[in-house]
């Protein structure tokens, strides 16, 4: 049975026993090596590749790899992208995945983001007799090489031999391209543990046409496996950036989520630094104008309400910054900003804002009446005047951080609890308290994590909840001790875990689906936990 400890949506660190031989995955199968050889020779690899399931079910029913402990893939070399797709698309993850002779070190990081979790050295050692050498990133003839940059073993045994017969040659090369293979997928598992594997995926698809098609169309297969929160920063470098599940996510989430209450609107400008409110720019703008409505972030490819600002991944984002906004750019950032304005009842918008922001305004809101703000710089003096003027009129009541919590605890488990407290930290290490700690703001994440009341609430409203076995968890809880688990949990989510006896708050590391369909693999990582 596979065991599994960590994900990053569809890519996943586990372990697996095959023929009393335990593989941490993903791996590389190595077939030049002998103890290696015991577990391959145990594998059931059937006769036919899985792209002959789509020409005659028939026959790929009768020739298909008889294996329970892996889904095994062959031939997934020779499609194209869109019949890859096809092909994650319709499988179910219960067992790892081996990719057999897929791996060459552009593919590997693609297939570990899509969900494969074994490879082989079969293609490094057909194209080592080739003569093709392997690159961290690209393939080159070995014809080509002026000398062998490398400095593993069998590039050293090439460097030091200029008298090498063909088959000689060919096996050192075998094993230097192997290596390479191996180093991609340790560095697959590291990104997998920093949760970062999205952002090299989208640098390393660039070097290949194919595979930028592949990671285009990943966008069907994202579901409940992939995080709503996250440690890693989300670098917005590539128009692919666009269709990330984070961003995607975010926006529909916030839209269904967004309860705007003022009068008035004010538009402002994304800055730099993360949080927004601990910029600089914004800090300024609010020491000289008091600035009580509503506001709306603009940026790319994010449109962030100030209400959701701390929440993943608005509150830990990068994007280039040239002052050239795209026509794509402004479109898709003008659909979202309107959807967030038609959210309230606005009286006034009043928008901040120059250069390509206020494009985005202009196109977004062409028949509303937004009175546009800035000259000479968002902080000049005419500017802060215009500002003042336009909102010093709007005095109500409105505390941002009191609907802060009640926004991001709407976003974050879909109900609203109208949990009232006093707030205390200082910004953005916020946390609600009434006698005890309710919830607090938890910035590495960009989430709430809740306490003991709160806790108690959930179970109340069964959302986001585990129940287990009777036993009292220490750190960790199993799939195996999970007897139901309410929908929509995602790894990384802030779960509560109860049995008649005790009840906790934890982070989930698989989502509900796998904690209840698994046999065995990490389900929850135990924050605090108390008795009933």
């Amino acid at each position: 049975m596979f065991y599994l400890e960590k994900r990053d949506g569809f890519a996943r660190i586990g372990r697996i026993e095959i023929n009393g031989k335990t593989l941490e995955t993903p791996c590389i199968l190595d077939f030049s090596d002998e103890e290696m050889k015991n577990v391959l020779k145990s594998i059931n690899f059937g006769y036919a590749p899985y792209i002959v399931k789509y020409l005659n079910e028939r026959i790929y029913e009768a020739l298909k790899p008889k294996e329970d402990r892996l889904e095994i893939l062959t031939g997934l070399s020779v499609l194209n992208p869109y019949e890859l797709i096809r092909i994650f698309r319709e499988l179910k993850f219960s067992k790892p995945i081996y990719a057999v002779a897929s791996a060459t070190p552009l593919t590997i990081p693609i297939l570990v983001y899509l969900g494969v979790d074994i490879f082989d050295n079969i293609l490094a050692i057909a194209k080592a007799y080739q003569g093709i050498y392997f690159f961290e990133d690209f393939e080159i003839g070995i014809n080509d090489l002026k000398s062998f940059p490398c400095s593993c073993e069998a590039c050293k045994q090439l460097k030091s031999n200029k008298d090498l017969s063909y088959e000689e040659k060919s096996e050192l090369i075998a094993k230097h391209n192997t290596e390479v293979l191996k180093r991609k997928v340790e560095l697959c598992k590291i990104l997998i543990e920093g949760e970062d594997l999205r952002n090299y995926i989208e640098s390393v698809a660039k070097l290949n046409p194919e595979l930028t098609v592949v990671l285009r169309l990943s966008k069907e297969l994202e579901d409940e496996r992939f995080s709503r929160f996250k440690k890693s920063k989300c670098y917005f470098n590539t128009i692919e950036s666009f269709e990330r599940f984070e961003v995607r996510y975010f926006l529909n989430r916030a839209v269904e989520c967004y309860k705007p209450k003022t009068k008035a609107l004010l538009i402002l400008p994304c800055t730099a630094k993360k949080p927004y409110l601990t910029s600089k720019t914004h800090r300024a703008i609010r020491s000289k104008v008091k600035i009580n409505v509503n506001e709306i972030i603009v940026s790319s490819p994010l449109v962030v309400p100030r209400e959701f600002e701390l929440l993943y991944p608005a509150v830990n984002y990068d994007t280039p910054v040239t002052g050239h906004w795209t026509n794509e750019e402004i479109d898709f950032v003008a659909k979202w900003l309107r959807r967030f304005v038609e959210k309230g009842e606005f009286e006034k918008i009043v928008a901040h804002v120059e250069g390509g922001y206020r494009k985005v305004v202009e196109r977004a809101l062409q028949d509303y009446e937004v009175v546009f703000t800035a000259e000479n710089g968002l902080t000049s003096d005419k500017s802060i005047d215009n500002l003042r003027r336009e909102l010093e009129c709007y005095t109500d009541r409105y505390d941002l951080y009191e609907e802060m919590f009640d926004h991001m605890f709407r976003y974050q488990f879909g109900i609203d609890l109208n949990v009232k407290g006093e707030i205390r930290g200082r910004y953005p290490e916020l946390e609600l308290v009434r006698k005890n700690r309710l919830m607090r703001v938890d910035i590495e994440y960009g989430m709430l994590d809740v306490y003991r009341d709160v806790a108690k609430k959930l179970i109340d409203k069964k959302v986001y909840t585990v129940k287990i076995a009777d036993f009292k968890p220490k750190s960790k809880i199993f799939a195996s001790g999970v007897v139901d688990a309410s929908k929509g949990i995602q790894p990384n989510d802030i779960v509560v875990f109860y049995n008649d006896d005790v009840f906790g708050v934890g982070k989930a590391v698989m989502s509900s689906k796998e904690m209840i369909e698994f046999d065995r693999g990490l389900a929850v990582r135990v924050k605090r936990i108390w008795e009933f």
